[in-house]
């Protein structure tokens, strides 16, 4: 997944929105590779955030945060949180709270990656 050249703006770029489209279809196949039901993501500026349903049916929130600088990030400081998605376990749809912050490297293969039950 490349994060390259995302020019800060104080509106949403073509490039940002081309990349959430993009996201959006990539994570969401990876999801419902490993079973995951009910894939629910959101664009903020410059991030993405949702919820999604384990197999099993427990409700995980995930966001990925500001991905401007992140292909600095994951080359210099790939160990940083910048560089992760968050996810952790969630009540409800509307928990955006929820359990302990669990991260996964940025790239191919994030759900499979994901500690989910």
């Amino acid at each position: 997944m490349l994060l390259d050249g995302f020019e800060s703006s104080s509106g949403t770029t073509p490039e940002f929105k081309a990349f959430y489209r993009t996201f959006k279809r990539e994570f969401t196949k990876e999801l419902m590779s490993i079973g995951a039901t009910n894939v629910q993501m959101n664009r903020g500026h410059f991030y993405v955030s949702g919820f999604f349903t384990s197999a099993t049916g427990q409700i995980y929130y995930f966001s990925l945060s500001d991905v401007r600088g992140m292909d600095y990030t994951i080359m210099w400081n790939p160990d940083s949180c910048m560089a992760q998605l968050l996810y952790r376990t969630a009540d409800s749809y509307h928990d955006f709270t929820g359990g302990m912050n669990q991260y996964v490297p940025i790239g191919e293969g994030m759900a499979l990656n994901m500690n989910v039950r």
